[in-house]
């Protein structure tokens, strides 16, 4: 009797193995779903971003001594008037900075950072659509490195303001700008942090920190959530490392603009 009953076990087990091994293995459409359904999100921030991201140069002419050491070395010295003549008159030179900013009403105001822009004596703005216009700063805040610009078009896109104080560690970060000189460069990461303090230029330290790739060029552009609403305002990265930016709450960045635009 036990041993009908392991031929019948061993029976069944073989009956089981050949029925697997002719049906065809099952797929999983829920994980498909979500890296396709994510990834046709990604595409829609794009196409929706974009034309509100806007490349900026700010040119400036600074007066240099072409030769020898600086003016005030030798003043007050019996040299002083020997190595001026040797240092030659001064040269002026135009220098070109480069950034980014996003087009926030259809007005034509733009926000960026203040370092993107101060002490420049003139603004070009590549806008989306290839047309190249002046702009003309309107207010900038050094100590938390925000300015707006404003371009004399109207009808513009611009993109949709999020609310920053709702973004949380882990949630997708995609910074859009023109890292050096490549106009509409998207890339992705997460939120790495938010409160960090102790950065900048100011005395300001509330910054949002993200691994979303951000180079040189980047600074002004937006800093996405996934639904494609600004939540922050790319600044500056980390020198001493990869992956490690900061960006400027866009709540903050609206509680300064908000005198300045009319």
């Amino acid at each position: 009797m036990l041993l009908r009953l392991r031929q019948l076990w061993l029976a069944l087990g073989l009956a089981a193995l050949l029925l697997l091994a002719t049906c065809p293995l099952a797929v999983h459409p829920a994980f498909g779903a979500t890296a396709l359904g994510l990834q046709a999100d990604f595409i829609r921030v794009a196409e929706q971003v974009m034309p509100s991201v806007v490349s900026l140069k700010a040119i400036r002419v600074v007066t240099v001594q072409p030769f020898g050491p600086p003016d005030d070395f030798f003043r007050g010295t019996p040299f002083e008037s020997m190595f001026r003549e040797m240092g030659g008159a001064p040269v002026r030179r135009r220098t070109v900075g480069q950034g980014s900013g996003v087009i926030i009403d259809p007005r034509g105001y733009i926000l960026t950072n203040n370092h993107v822009v101060a002490g420049s004596q003139q603004l070009q703005v590549h806008l989306s659509d290839g047309r190249d216009v002046t702009g003309r700063l309107v207010g900038a805040d050094p100590r938390f490195d925000i300015a707006l610009v404003q371009v004399p078009v109207t009808g513009l896109h611009s993109a949709k303001l999020g609310d920053s104080t709702k973004i949380r560690v882990g949630q997708w970060a995609i910074a859009i700008g023109s890292p050096f000189g490549l106009e509409k460069t998207m890339t992705v990461g997460i939120i790495s942090a938010t409160g960090r303090r102790g950065l900048g230029r100011g005395t300001y330290g509330d910054f949002i920190q993200t691994d979303a790739s951000i180079n040189p060029g980047n600074s002004g552009g937006p800093l996405l959530d996934i639904n494609g609403q600004v939540v922050a305002i790319n600044s500056m990265i980390s020198a001493q490392g990869q992956g490690i930016g900061f960006a400027i709450p866009i709540n903050l960045a609206r509680q300064i603009i908000a005198p300045w635009m009319k």
